[in-house]
């Protein structure tokens, strides 16, 4: 149906199914949109109209409404994005819904999703810190990445439909943000752009998605939010990219990015990799492409305002506690064969090899702070590898007092060698032993690198931040755990399945968590607990107290007590 006047993109040249179909509703009635200022739903059904090739009368109103008056003064109102659609399609059948069933369940589902994804751009631009904005972009980018695979294959004959006059004002104002918040929340989504560019060329389409209506939009911005920052203090993703833009992965081809608003955006605006016309056309290409663009929102999320920082390689770590053990007790961890002249110049090789790479390691990690700087952070690298260095001596002589424990304590012990070799609680000690030293030193991931490797292995959980005395013996070890400022003190023994955690964890008010307030206990000299114990909260166990197995532990334990379950009971005998 074409009204005097109408410019659409099909207002001639279509079939009795399109544009110039006419339907006795369409006889009655003639559209008005009335539209309240910045309203999403008046630029939906505003560009709908434009799409059906009917005339725009946008009026001035409290609320968005689409009015049709037929010639007996009957009216008919719609108010929400879907039944505006649906009668839109009765006025022209064939333009905004396909009328293949199939595709036409398509686009409602699209339409539902772009939904959807105006609950999640509210949640972007009403975040008021920037870890629930983190999860408000992430979840519009996984939804807007959805829609986006329709985009990816479009028909044949692609031509504005409803699901364009949806999208179109919600990646508009996405753009908006891209361009004056920085936010890049457009990357990847260059079907939609494409799809959206090509509506907001319509005649008319300027009074819907023009500067004035921008201006409008930006102004509503809550003032308190994350997003409406000052420049100086704004996170700005650009930086995760690196050096103009070059993408992380260089085998992959990005297409350029497409934008529809009415003035060009510059490319410091939204940075995009440079690269040939389109992707390739392997699809796991473009499933590397969006995941890189997650990464880099990401990343820059985590070190705004500067680059991407290299991390410590956790294989890297782990073999620097191989070389670390290895030189403390060569002969066991060390090559074979050693004997006691070529086992002493195998350490003093090792030692060197050992602070250059843990110099270099402590570096990258300590470079992940925002205020760090690279000549500071390698001045106090080389000098925490020599402290950790001149320290192993004493972690030597504090681990051998493990081993006698471990020898005295066990009487499946045959000789000290063979606790060295093969007893899982004496090697989680002794990592733990060295993993602690890096902790105190302030480093703390190399540390938990270290721990989580030495769990791996042992089945025994040591937070690095806990502090063991001498002659500790941790028997068999399976499922042990130990939390972070847990104090345990000399001539320990601890079996199997023993649990000394934390009861509650404080909160700041603000729904984190306190971080490195004591919480685990304290356990005295000489105590001994058995297999299942588990104790929490930050309570002292005595000197020379006994926890039996299985005892669930909440409160303290005086000096020398024995604290056991009920004494189970004989009721009767099996038939």
């Amino acid at each position: 149906m074409t009204h005097p006047g109408a410019t659409g993109p099909g207002a001639a040249g279509r079939s009795t199914t399109g544009r110039d179909a006419v339907t006795p509703l369409a006889h009655r009635h003639m559209p008005r949109l009335i539209a309240a200022p910045g309203c999403l739903t008046a630029q939906r059904a505003g560009l709908a109209l434009l799409i059906c090739g009917l005339p725009l009368r946008a009026e001035p109103g409290p609320r968005t409404e689409l009015r049709l008056t037929g010639p007996f003064k009957d009216t008919t109102v719609r108010r929400d994005p879907q039944s505006i659609l649906a009668l839109l399609d009765e006025l022209c059948p064939g333009i905004l819904f396909s009328a293949d069933p199939d595709r036409r369940a398509g686009q409602q589902r699209l339409i539902c999703q772009t939904m959807t994804a105006d609950v999640r751009l509210r949640e972007v631009t009403h975040a008021t810190n920037h870890r629930d904005l983190d999860i408000a972009i992430h979840l519009l980018r996984d939804t807007m990445l959805r829609i986006e695979r329709w985009f990816d294959a479009p028909p044949a004959v692609p031509a504005p439909d409803a699901v364009v006059a949806v999208v179109a004002p919600l990646i508009w104002r996405m753009t908006l943000l891209d361009r004056h918040h920085r936010t890049h929340l457009c990357l990847g989504l260059e079907g939609i752009m494409s799809q959206a560019a090509q509506v907001s060329r319509l005649p008319g389409a300027e009074t819907l998605l023009g500067e004035e209506a921008a201006r409008r939009f930006l102004a509503r911005l809550p003032a308190g939010a994350v997003i409406s920052l000052p420049e100086d203090k704004r996170p700005d993703w650009a930086q995760a990219l690196g050096p103009v833009a070059v993408p992380q992965l260089r085998h992959i081809t990005p297409r350029r990015k497409t934008t529809i608003l009415t003035t060009p955006i510059r490319h410091a605006d939204i940075p995009s990799p440079p690269g040939p016309e389109a992707a390739g056309d392997d699809p796991l290409d473009a499933i590397a492409e969006k995941l890189r663009l997650i990464r880099i929102t990401s990343q820059q999320r985590r070190y705004p305002g500067r680059a991407t920082p290299r991390l410590p390689s956790r294989l890297s770590v782990i073999r620097l506690l191989s070389h670390v053990v290895g030189a403390l007790y060569p002969r066991h961890y060390g090559p074979p064969g050693l004997d006691v002249q070529s086992a002493d110049d195998f350490v003093a090789q090792r030692l060197r090899a050992i602070r250059h790479r843990l110099a270099g390691q402590l570096e990258l990690e300590w470079l992940l702070h925002p205020e760090a700087g690279q000549p500071d952070c390698r001045r106090r690298a080389r000098a925490a590898a020599d402290a950790f260095l001149a320290g192993l001596p004493q972690i030597r002589d504090l681990h051998d007092t493990d081993i006698n424990a471990a020898f005295l304590g066990d009487p499946s012990a045959r000789s000290l060698d063979e606790i060295v070799l093969c007893f899982p609680g004496i090697a989680a000690i002794l990592r733990h032993r060295i993993a602690h030293s890096l902790y105190g030193l302030g480093a703390p991931m190399l540390a938990r690198i270290m721990a989580e490797h030495s769990h791996s292995q042992s089945g025994i959980d040591i937070h690095p931040g806990a502090k063991i005395g001498p002659a500790c013996f941790i028997d068999h070890g399976t499922g042990v755990v130990i939390g972070e400022t847990a104090v345990i003190g000399r001539n320990v023994r601890i079996y199997q399945q023993v649990t000394l955690g934390a009861k509650r964890f404080e909160s700041d008010g603000e729904g984190g968590l306190v971080k490195g307030q004591p919480r685990h206990p304290v356990v005295g000299d000489d105590v001994v607990i058995y297999a299942g114990a588990t104790i929490l909260g930050r309570i002292e166990i005595g000197k020379g107290a006994i926890i039996g197995g299985g005892v669930w532990l909440t409160d303290p334990v005086p000096p020398g007590a024995v604290v056991t379950q009920a004494m189970p009971s004989l009721d009767g005998t099996a038939s």
